[in-house]
């Protein structure tokens, strides 16, 4: 039996270290963000190639090339998981992102988010052997690729869509939680008033969510369309630097978005 003298020890404080390990750990666990972690190396590497390209033309800038391209293809193995939460999340409506009183969002969520993502997957899968086993599954990948990113173009409207309308529900709410804390200030109810601006911490965090996810979307909506094209790989829509350019902006905010979640 403990005696009434023994002191409890207290509790260790992690380390800055310890910190990033576990935040690390949880975003590289999860396939959505670790392909976040990896279009950052994608983009970047094509970045840094790009800008070496006359500089470093037999060292720097092919071998990132090269990386930069083989990210791409690894990529496409990862959307292998992808089909099944996409069915998932259709039954489920779990691609709303949580319960809404708009009911478009839930909608749009289902049939054009959700169902995209259900042919956009099996599509991305074709075009992915049609490059890697030419011999053994022989299609036009080029043409199935840019099919799949119709699909993947329409995921993306529906996404910006739905974005906009839970940022109008949530600009309402925190309306509501301003109203509601004058009122408890006047009657002097200080639990109230606490209880309110925890809800408005959170409703603002929500918003700066959803501003970040339009960003996304306005920065990949050209990517997606030029890929979309049927000739988007022998006459594309855009130069590669602004295509790749778009595409390196969304990888950054993308993590960004991510990491602001994780640590809240």
């Amino acid at each position: 039996m403990m005696s009434p003298h023994t002191e409890t020890a207290p509790a260790a404080v992690p380390s800055p270290l310890d910190g990033l390990l576990s935040t690390y750990s949880s975003f590289s666990s999860k396939i959505v963000t670790a392909d976040q972690g990896l279009k950052i190396i994608q983009w970047s590497s094509w970045a840094i190639s790009y800008a070496t390209s006359n500089t470093h033309k037999a060292g720097l800038s092919p071998a990132l090339r090269t990386l930069y391209n083989e990210i791409g293809f690894a990529r496409y193995v990862l959307r292998f998981y992808g089909f099944l939460p996409s069915l998932e999340g259709y039954r489920s409506g779990a691609f709303a992102g949580g319960t809404w009183q708009d009911g478009r969002i839930a909608k749009i969520a289902k049939y054009a988010m959700a169902g995209s993502m259900m042919a956009y997957y099996p599509l991305e899968h074709i075009a992915y052997a049609g490059w890697k086993m030419p011999t053994l599954v022989k299609v036009d990948a080029n043409k199935f690729s840019a099919i799949s990113c119709v699909f993947w173009t329409t995921y993306i409207v529906g996404d910006l869509a739905a974005s906009v309308l839970k940022w109008r529900e949530l600009g309402r709410n925190l309306q509501e939680l301003k109203d509601d804390l004058v009122r408890a200030k006047r009657t002097d109810d200080k639990q109230a008033a606490i209880d309110i601006l925890l809800q408005e911490k959170d409703v603002l965090g929500k918003i700066r969510h959803v501003k970040l996810q339009i960003a996304r979307c306005l920065l990949f909506i050209l990517p997606a369309v030029n890929w979309s094209l049927p000739k988007w790989a022998t006459d594309p829509l855009l130069s590669e630097l602004s295509l790749n350019g778009l595409m390196l902006g969304e990888a950054y905010v993308s993590v960004y978005q991510s990491l602001r979640s994780m640590l809240g």
